[in-house]
């Protein structure tokens, strides 16, 4: 076994993430368009514009005297509640998001996140069906989407991939580079994109 190399115009880089069987190479590695990113954000701005609201109101000098004697507690309260959503809410998505990868090498799609083998999941090129690309209407063909494994018995989605359509044709053409691939019952070759419900 060696460390997996990524694939690209400049001079490949070990990379110690992902451990590859012999023979077997990565084609593409690449982790979530950004745009995974809206949700905790928008969260990020909601938390921050509540918290400045609430402060606000715990800082005016017209308050009832019970209020303001707590003013101080009660402040601090909000800090505290103000951290703790932050990471639950922005910080440890934003982590998620900085520390998964999508492997697609000459064997298998890989997703893996961090660097130990209870993030990774594996699945073995033979295994896969068909392979979707589910993007928006009227999308452009580098557009994000979601990349659909279709297996004997279930659909596994993979959201958020960039260029999903080329990530379905890499990953088609990987299938078919497969030692003795079946020609009859294989993979459905027909170049299609689904769109989103």
């Amino acid at each position: 076994n060696r460390p997996a190399r990524t694939t690209g115009v400049g001079p490949r880089e070990p990379d110690v993430k992902l451990i590859l069987e012999m023979r077997e190479r990565v084609i593409v590695k690449t982790r979530a368009h950004p745009r995974a990113l809206r949700g905790p954000l928008l969260r990020f701005f909601l938390l921050l514009a509540a918290t400045s609201f609430l402060a606000g109101l715990l800082i005016r000098t017209d308050l009832p005297d019970w209020a303001d004697e707590a003013s101080p507690l009660l402040l601090a309260l909000l800090g505290v509640v103000f951290c703790v959503l932050l990471v639950v809410w922005c910080l440890r998505p934003l982590a998620r998001w900085a520390g998964t990868y999508t492997y697609l090498t000459t064997e298998r799609i890989v997703t893996k996140r961090g660097r130990s083998a209870a993030g990774q999941r594996s699945i073995g090129l033979y295994a896969i069906q068909d392979i979707v690309a589910l993007t928006g209407r009227r999308a452009p063909y580098e557009a994000p989407g979601t990349l659909q494994i279709v297996l004997a018995g279930q659909r596994i989605n993979i959201p958020h991939m960039p260029a999903v359509q080329k990530m379905r044709e890499l990953g088609i053409g990987a299938i078919t580079a497969l030692p003795r691939f079946p020609r009859v019952d294989g993979v459905n070759m027909e170049e299609r994109v689904e769109q989103d419900q």
